[in-house]
């Protein structure tokens, strides 16, 4: 497990800040070379008849480019205090577009995934790449939390339910892994905190998710669960 670190703690968050700013002028390079790297990675992957040894190396070579992809998102978002554009944005599209980009991940890990996007419009003013991120970390999450899970145990299953709550857009991501560890319930949002024993777990999805639901005026928080976990993005409505 990652060193704890408090969320409020006010040095842990300014030095996140020089150092996205210290990156801010390569982010784009590095981001578009992790890219190719990735997405070279994917399709070699997909050539049949690979030697073990190799088909190894290229998933830790992926794993590896996701975690660099991860942390260099991270401290970039975790610096932000406001979104970056604003525009209506269908949250329910949002919400079907980041299962469709985690899907192929989730099978492959031998786990399901279900979206309940409910059956009224959900139009938020926002960025949708933001909010698309935050979703993704919060999906991602929940995967985490059910790779690995012991033989025996129900088949790991993440659900997805976008509804309306008054003037409030919200979007409940629940699985059913072991839950929030006690010793990490007060400090889940807090960067680089993690349980996680995946390479390219960093500890920022979360943290990540809550500063953009934030920049929207809106909120992410844990709901409670008498099993697994659940992560509530709440949004203002347009």
């Amino acid at each position: 497990m990652a060193q704890h670190v408090p969320f409020d703690d006010h040095l842990t968050l300014n030095r996140l800040s020089t150092v996205a700013r210290l990156v801010s002028g390569a982010s784009h390079e590095v981001n578009n070379a992790l890219q190719v790297i990735s997405g070279t990675v994917e399709l070699l992957l997909e050539s049949p008849d690979l030697p073990g040894p190799v088909t190894q190396a290229l998933e830790r070579i992926g794993a590896q480019s996701a975690r660099a992809a991860a942390a260099l998102a991270g401290v970039t978002a975790l610096s932000r205090s406001a979104i970056d554009a604003s525009a209506p944005v269908d949250l329910l599209a949002v919400v079907s577009r980041a299962a469709a980009l985690r899907r192929y991940s989730i099978g492959r890990a031998g786990l399901t995934i279900a979206v309940e996007p409910g059956d009224v419009p959900l139009m938020v003013v926002g960025n949708g790449p933001q909010l698309l991120q935050a979703l993704v970390n919060l999906i991602d999450n929940a995967e985490q939390a059910l790779t690995g899970r012991p033989a025996g145990l129900e088949a790991g299953h993440i659900a997805v339910r976008a509804t309306r709550e008054q003037d409030v857009a919200c979007v409940v991501v629940e699985d059913n892994g072991p839950g929030v560890p006690a010793h990490l319930a007060t400090d889940v949002f807090a960067p680089f905190v993690t349980s996680r024993p995946r390479p390219d777990s960093v500890g920022l999805g979360l943290p990540v998710a809550r500063v953009i639901a934030e920049a929207h005026g809106g909120s992410l928080t844990a709901e409670p669960r008498e099993q697994g976990a659940a992560f509530a993005l709440r949004v203002p409505l347009r």
